[in-house]
């Protein structure tokens, strides 16, 4: 397993200035006063315990599946319109996507386009239609192509920019968000494949519903995203970075997840946490003095050698205990 260093992927300086502006979003942007409660956006359960407030949002755990999420919360327009004219969103397009794109391509999308490849081995020879929902700039779908030539790349994207982007790769593109435009694309999926969204999402089921719409008879999709039951979100909890509001709304438990895309209507869900990085971000969030080791085996742990920790990594990835999530969902009819 290849280690990926957080540095390129997020800068610490440019991030530490992302940060400050969700903060200030967060608190600024939305009318609190229009936030409505929600069940659980994995199972449906309405037994919940408050966590804790970041940033103003407020975090509750399910009592049933035991994700973790936010609630209340904002509507679905508002958080569209969070995306289109935050300051935060611009920062991070430009200061953050844009300026490490090489980068992730290198540490993220082609490994991904090789896992993807070597676990739907029977649906990858020959032609096949792939789905990328939240395609960006189409970046994926570009790798992707440079493997399985003969691929037809289809990508959904609410952003004009990045539905541009992925026009002039040669894909087809459907404009908007998959809840919108997942009539159009009913079944025409042989692959469908989206890269840290549900996350984001304002409600996961009616998501995952319209990821099942477009999935083909006997196709399969992958959706990946972040995990309460990873290592360094249930030790960093809320002073972990990847629990940002606004940003990221939902984190499912591995339970959660097989739940949300059964109910779907996925034949079969197999989730996998083929994460790299729970290690060192509670080690980088300690060099910060964000977190303190609260007891003899963190401390224990984190002064082994770095062949140690790799292993340690290893190990979180194999037991489902990453917060780096991946769902295999096939369709059979």
């Amino acid at each position: 397993m290849k280690k990926i260093e957080e540095e390129k992927i997020r800068p610490e300086t440019v991030f530490n200035k992302f940060l400050e502006l969700s903060e200030q979003d967060a608190k600024k942007f939305f009318n609190k006063k229009k936030f409505h409660h929600i069940n659980c956006p994995a199972c449906g359960h309405d037994q919940i315990e408050t966590k804790f407030t970041k940033h103003s949002f407020q975090y509750v755990e399910c009592s049933e599946c035991h994700s973790l999420y936010n609630s209340p919360r904002p509507s679905l327009e508002e958080t569209f319109r969070y995306y289109s004219d935050s300051e935060s969103a611009s920062f991070w397009a430009k200061e953050v996507l844009h300026k490490t794109k090489e980068q992730r391509k290198n540490a993220i999308v082609t490994p991904n386009v090789k896992r993807i490849g070597d676990l739907l081995k029977d649906r990858t020879s020959g032609r096949h239609r792939i789905i990328d929902v939240g395609a960006a700039t189409g970046v994926f779908l570009q790798e992707w192509k440079k493997v399985f030539e003969q691929a037809e790349l289809i990508a959904i994207e609410p952003g004009p920019e990045g539905a541009q982007a992925c026009r002039e790769i040669g894909a087809q593109v459907a404009e908007g968000l998959i809840e919108n435009v997942a009539g159009d694309l009913e079944g025409e999926g042989d692959i469908v494949t989206c890269f840290e969204v549900i996350e984001h999402v304002h409600d996961p089921v009616e998501f995952a519903k319209a990821i099942h719409k477009i999935v083909a008879p006997q196709g399969c999709a992958v959706v990946t995203g972040l995990g309460v039951e990873g290592f360094d979100i249930q030790l960093l909890w809320d002073k972990s970075r990847s629990i940002m509001p606004p940003y990221h709304l939902n984190f499912m438990s591995v339970k959660g997840i097989e739940k949300i895309f059964k109910n779907a209507g996925f034949d079969e869900v197999e989730v996998i946490t083929p994460g790299r990085l729970d290690v060192e971000i509670v080690e980088r969030a300690v060099e910060r003095g964000e977190y303190e080791l609260s007891n003899r085996f963190e401390r224990l742990l984190m002064s082994k050698s770095e062949e140690t920790k790799v292993a340690f990594q290893k190990f979180l990835a194999e037991h489902q205990m990453s917060s780096h999530v991946w769902a295999i969902c096939k369709r059979n009819v």
